[in-house]
């Protein structure tokens, strides 16, 4: 209620001031590394850090205060489906794009203190470098604040869900994209895949990928889990890899494999191309040659029909059409013994 101010005026009187309340300022939320590890689907374990380096299964995260550990409570094929598929898809994009991308699964990431030693460790399902040489002085893991961050990061949520913590521990290292895949119907939630790309301080979801350019969430989505890859598929790698290529200046020539196998292709189709342009070339000499025999004895003879029948018996040596030529009544005689005669060896390579 407003609150009286007694004021010296003639005989006193009281004047009555209204204060608002002050709006109380909402406390910021603790960064994700400053609270307790949230990881739904995981189960934890003491795993001290004299036998971390030992362990040699996938962990979600461990924490050095506690020398606790989390893992997946549920493993099975489901979960390391998208992963594997992932690796082989990136080697097509590699291919066609013209240079090469680090595929390094799931790869220690490591928080270390002042003094060198481990803070926390975490790993992602997959982790891949765009340009493999910026990860050439990675050691045994990749350290926080001192080592090139992956461009792309993927974590599978078929039984866990990274929102609710991981993805804020990604945020806070400044990783550029990560991937949230949850593949099948029988998953934590609602089939797909979310890009969550760093803008600023935070992550927006995005519709596309900013590594991997043009390609959507749901063109990523479908080429992780569907089977075999449909045609779609195939094209939308083709696209990116090559709008990958036109961004960096590469092109499918520059991949060592690509460039072999086209060179083989360009050179069987050259010689296919001889042997096609000699079987022609042959055909033509011959259908001149009887089509001359023919008007010679005064047979009205069309050369495209005699090229016709010329081609159609390609089985027959030169003699054989000439043969037919100079002793046929007229043009359907010499049709009909063309028809009639034994399919012959092979022609000669000269006529």
């Amino acid at each position: 209620m407003p609150i009286p101010d007694r004021k010296a005026r003639g005989g006193g009187s009281f004047a009555f001031t209204s204060f608002e309340p002050r709006p109380v300022a909402a406390e910021p939320p603790l960064p994700a590394t400053a609270r307790p590890p949230d990881l739904p689907g995981c189960e934890s374990f003491h795993l001290p850090e004299s036998a971390l380096d030992a362990y040699d299964g996938h962990l979600e995260f461990w924490d050095g205060s506690s020398e606790t550990a989390w893992k997946v409570r549920e493993t099975s094929t489901w979960h390391e489906r998208p992963t594997r598929r992932l690796s082989g898809l990136v080697e097509r994009i590699a291919s066609l794009r013209g240079s090469g991308i680090l595929c390094l699964g799931s790869a220690d990431l490591l928080r270390t203190d002042a003094e060198g030693r481990k803070r926390w460790l975490m790993q992602a399902d997959e982790i891949l470098y765009l340009h493999p040489d910026r990860a050439r002085g990675l050691g045994s893991a990749v350290i926080i604040g001192e080592d090139p961050l992956p461009d792309v990061v993927l974590e599978v949520d078929h039984s866990t869900d990274v929102r609710r913590w991981k993805l804020g521990v990604y945020q806070e290292c400044g990783f550029p994209e990560i991937w949230v895949e949850v593949p099948w119907n029988a998953s934590v939630r609602r089939p797909g895949l979310a890009i969550h790309v760093r803008r600023g301080d935070g992550y927006r979801e995005e519709g596309e990928s900013l590594a991997f350019p043009g390609w959507t969430a749901a063109e990523i989505h479908r080429a992780l889990t569907e089977e075999p890859l449909s045609a779609e598929t195939w094209r939308a790698l083709e696209r990116v890899a090559l709008a990958m290529g036109a961004r960096e200046g590469t092109t499918p020539e520059d991949d060592p494999l690509t460039r072999s196998m086209s060179r083989r292709a360009a050179a069987q189709g050259h010689a296919e191309g001889r042997r096609q342009g000699h079987a022609e070339g042959l055909a033509a000499v011959r259908a001149q040659a009887v089509t001359a025999a023919l008007r010679a004895r005064g047979v009205d003879a069309p050369a495209d029909i005699v090229a016709d029948d010329v081609a159609r018996r390609a089985d027959l040596p030169l003699d054989a059409f000439l043969a037919a030529a100079v002793t046929c009544s007229d043009l359907s005689d010499f049709r009909r013994r063309l028809r009639e005669m034994p399919v012959a060896a092979p022609p000669p390579d000269s006529p």
